[in-house]
């Protein structure tokens, strides 16, 4: 499996950059950290605000600096400093695209927010204090390990994919595996059943059509487990000397090539080929398919028994 950190894009205004440097240099410790200001994130012939959007498809984490800049009159008649406006839209961009868990407002102390922000806990800095800075980011490194490390929702269907093959074929495999007949083959009787999920490399093609070539490649026997409800059609490498003889399944879930469809529709693509950005993409939603089906897997005790996720070889 290709690990992947976490991807955090660092917003700010011009003002604030400085700031911004020094949480980029924070949360390097927790993902991989981007500035606004870097050249290579922008695409040519598109407008600010297209890119950002793209862009949200590519982060995981939205982190934004948001600093004294422009001086303002309140509506008590009070004259006060709020934050450069496209700093405000771009949180919010990335809010309604990532969800409220993955995009962070780093505020300045005393800052007027946003009256719709109130009673909502942002941190703090305080300008020419960088431990303030630093606590603030040791705040939101918490969070975003915690949620990476964990199965989530994201503008793709890796989560909801990941649970509903579990619950429509995995879990019923497992419950089967318990009260199977011997499975019979060449004379030889298998009692002893396992299931290895295999993610693959990448999407590349039909997901269904490199499974076939998987389990044609390593020479595995195609069979039926019969059980007292139904058959399951399954593809079986066989070790008839083991004691007892035991029967491996093999599975490459064909739903994630739904994964793929998302993932152009979402990049709006108008042309044939795959992008860096798109296989980076595929890599991070394979990844959380994995982890969220490892976590439905730990909710039971005959499935943590009997199937393991390995990579594809």
């Amino acid at each position: 499996m290709t690990t992947l950190r976490p991807q955090i894009f660092i917003g700010s205004s011009g003002n604030g950059l400085s700031i911004a440097e020094t949480v980029k240099q924070e949360l390097q410790s927790v993902g991989d950290a981007y500035l606004w200001s870097q050249g290579d994130l922008w695409e040519p012939n598109e407008s600010t605000f297209d890119n950002l959007i793209r862009m949200t498809g590519y982060f995981d984490f939205g982190v934004f600096v948001a600093t004294q800049d422009d001086l303002t009159l309140t509506s008590k008649g009070e004259y006060g400093f709020e934050s450069r406006d496209n700093v405000i839209l771009e949180m919010t961009l990335f809010v309604g695209a990532l969800g409220k868990k993955k995009s962070f407002l780093l505020t300045e102390k005393g800052l007027d927010k946003p009256t719709d922000f109130s009673g909502i806990y942002m941190p703090e800095f305080t300008v020419g204090n960088m431990d303030s800075v630093k606590k603030a980011c040791g705040e939101i490194s918490s969070r975003i390990t915690e949620h990476y490390e964990t199965g989530h929702l994201s503008l793709y269907p890796t989560t909801a994919l990941a649970i509903g093959y579990y619950k429509n074929f995995v879990a019923d495999l497992v419950a089967s595996m318990q009260i199977a007949d011997e499975l019979e083959i060449e004379s030889v009787k298998y009692k002893d059943f396992k299931l290895k999920v295999v993610i693959p490399d990448d999407l590349k093609g039909r997901v269904k059509e490199k499974a076939s070539l998987f389990y044609k490649r390593h020479g595995f026997v195609e069979n039926s487990l019969k059980t007292a409800i139904r058959k399951h059609p399954i593809w079986f490498q066989l070790d008839p000397k083991a004691t007892p003889p035991n029967a491996v399944m093999y599975d490459m879930p064909s739903t994630l090539t739904g994964i793929d469809d998302a993932i152009e529709l979402k990049l709006e693509k108008s042309y044939k080929g795959r992008t860096k950005l798109q296989q980076i993409i595929e890599q991070r939603e394979l990844n959380n398919f994995r982890k969220v089906l490892q976590i439905m897997l730990d909710t039971s005790p005959f499935a943590k028994a009997s199937v393991d996720i390995i990579d594809e070889f």
